[in-house]
C-alpha cells in the first residue's frame, strides 16, 4: 500500500466515479480534501474478481501495488479487488500476464485455478478463481465441476438450475465444467446483436 497522501489535485474523477459518489449523496470535490480514503475508494475500478483463498496470492500481481490503494469487496463466490489509481491499458496487461503464470504453476494448475476475461452485456471483468465443487453449489454464477465426463457434465444442470440461469459444459485442463451464467444477459447480448442465445 501507498503512504498516506492527498489525492492529485489535479485528478479528474471518471464519470462512473461522479456516479457513485452521487448515489451515495457525497461531494467528491469536498472528499478530495476531507477524506482521502474514501475519495480514493470511490475513484477505484475493478482489477479482478477473485475467489477469497486466492486474494493474497492476486494483490501482489497488481502493477506498481506499492503506489496504489487495493480495496477488497468481500462477496461469495468471489471478492472483489480494486485499485486507486486504476491500472492502465498497459499494467492491465501486465496483470493479465502475470495471472495467466500464475495459474499455470503449480500448486494452483494442480487446483484447476482458472484466469480469464468476461465480456457480458455488464462490460468486461476479469476472475481469478477456483471452481465451485457440483455439491457445494447454491445458485451461484461460477465455474461447477470438475466432472469426470463430458456426459457428466452435459446431465448436472437439469432439474437443477432456476430458469434465470443457464449452463454451458466447457472442458479445462482434462475435465469439464459447467460454465453457470445468468440467461439475461444471453439475452440482452442476442438482442443487441440480432442472435439467438446459445
Amino acid at each position: 500500500m501507498k503512504e498516506t497522501s492527498r489525492p492529485d489535485p489535479h485528478h479528474v474523477p471518471s464519470d462512473a466515479a461522479k456516479a457513485r459518489a452521487e448515489a451515495a449523496g457525497m461531494d467528491l470535490d469536498a472528499l478530495r480534501s476531507e477524506n482521502r480514503e474514501l475519495y480514493e475508494m470511490l475513484n477505484a475500478e475493478a482489477v479482478v474478481r477473485v475467489s477469497p483463498t486466492l486474494a493474497h496470492h492476486a494483490v501482489p500481481l497488481i502493477p506498481n501495488v506499492e503506489q496504489r490503494s487495493i480495496f477488497s469487496v468481500p462477496g461469495e463466490p468471489a471478492v472483489r479487488i480494486l485499485a486507486f489509481p486504476p491500472l492502465t491499458t498497459e499494467e492491465q496487461a501486465q496483470f493479465d500476464d502475470a495471472a495467466a503464470r500464475l495459474v499455470a504453476s503449480e500448486p494452483f494448475r494442480d487446483h484447476l485455478a482458472f484466469f480469464r476475461t468476461v465480456r457480458d452485456p455488464h462490460g468486461e471483468h476479469r476472475e481469478l478463481m477456483l471452481p465451485m465443487p457440483p455439491d457445494a453449489w447454491n445458485g451461484e454464477v461460477v465455474l461447477v465441476g470438475p466432472f469426470t465426463s463430458q456426459e457428466q457434465a452435459e446431465a448436472w444442470p437439469a432439474g437443477r438450475l432456476p430458469s434465470h440461469l443457464i449452463a454451458d459444459p466447457m472442458p479445462y485442463l482434462g475435465h469439464w465444467f459447467c460454465d453457470v451464467f445468468d440467461s439475461e444477459d444471453a439475452w440482452v447480448e442476442a438482442q443487441a446483436t440480432n442472435e439467438s442465445p446459445t
